[in-house]
């Protein structure tokens, strides 16, 4: 046999043997951005810059794994998520808003990614570039429905090979939907309702296009704003045009000035202020988006707010209703004793 041959024999078993020896799989991701990710194992090493994103990660009992997070979910009690961040010694990188992210700390933390909300910090996306800093986008804030959040989920799971707990919380996320859209078709099918997100610079609403709508939509209510895209300023006059049977806002404070300076208490309308903890399970597109369906059922019930249906099969309210059937009692009385006086 050749020289040749048993060289090109050896090359041959070489290549069987490198061949045969297990490679492990790497992590691949597509962002909310559209790009793709690919991780050669886990992180072990996490950034977080949203709440939302943070609490996702407690969910999935993976806050071990964060070393910088952004000062909101440094306080956050939801999953007793401060509690563990603190005891973890994790880094706060700033505000939540991309201007107030502090990038010389992330520098020093050295993550092996950044997982950042779109909404909010997308500007910060070259920085990440020039300094090879691995980031995910997620929707968070920008999430247009229910499926953008699950897809959060989705994500931050296949990082961290967690998709068993993902498949978990949608599956009881229908179930809460499909629970309380059944107690709400009952009583108030159809209610048209205005969420007020902030009141501090203007009067911003959710219209078409984000989670709450979506989450609206889902249960059988309307959104006054259906005709409005995603999270709009308006002015009082367009309030009054949308005609809400219900306004719902986010909590506003202690300063209770606030809703009375908006001019919305002159519009005749029934108004209900969440409290902090609604207002965190209403604005944060994470694991709190389960009691959603809860809160929103909660607060049609505290409003005496409830639509039924006529035999003409147009709707009325129950409250307007009670209220003429009182006002022609009183009429008829008044009349009854005038007549009687008059005797």
């Amino acid at each position: 046999m050749s020289k040749q041959i048993k060289y090109g024999y050896i090359i041959i078993l070489a290549l069987l043997i490198v061949a045969s020896i297990p490679v492990k799989a790497g992590i691949v991701v597509q962002d909310a951005t559209g790009r793709t990710i690919s991780l050669s194992e886990t992180p072990s090493k996490i950034v977080s810059l949203s709440p939302s994103i943070t609490e996702i990660l407690a969910y999935l009992d993976e806050l071990d794994r964060v070393v910088g997070a952004d000062s909101i979910s440094l306080s956050d009690t939801w999953f007793n998520v401060s509690s563990i961040l603190k005891t973890h010694g994790v880094i706060d990188v700033g505000g939540y808003w991309w201007s107030t992210v502090r990038a010389e700390e992330i520098l020093r933390i050295n993550p092996d990614i950044v997982l950042a909300d779109k909404g909010a910090h997308v500007p910060l996306l070259d920085f990440f570039k020039n300094y090879n800093i691995t980031v995910v986008y997620l929707a968070g804030g920008s999430s247009k429905s229910i499926q953008d959040v699950l897809s959060d989920f989705y994500t931050i799971a296949t990082l961290l090979n967690k998709t068993s707990l993902a498949d978990d919380f949608t599956i009881k996320l229908e179930s809460e939907l499909g629970k309380y859209r059944d107690l709400i078709t009952s009583k108030y099918k159809g209610v048209k309702v205005l969420i007020i997100v902030d009141l501090t610079s203007g009067i911003w609403v959710a219209g078409k296009g984000t989670y709450i709508d979506d989450i609206l939509e889902r249960l059988g209510l309307s959104n006054a704003c259906s005709n409005i895209y995603s999270w709009s300023s308006i002015s009082l006059e367009k309030v009054v045009e949308l005609d809400p049977d219900i306004i719902v806002v986010t909590y506003i404070g202690p300063n209770s000035n606030t809703l009375k300076e908006s001019g919305l208490t002159n519009l005749g309308k029934p108004i209900i202020v969440l409290n902090q903890t609604e207002t965190d399970i209403i604005s944060r597109p994470g694991p709190l988006i389960i009691y959603a369906p809860q809160v929103i059922y909660n607060v049609l019930t505290r409003s005496n707010i409830a639509r039924v249906t006529s035999s003409e099969g147009s709707s009325t309210y129950s409250v307007m209703a009670i209220i003429v059937l009182v006002a022609s009692v009183a009429l008829i009385t008044m009349v009854l004793a005038k007549r009687y006086w008059r005797k």
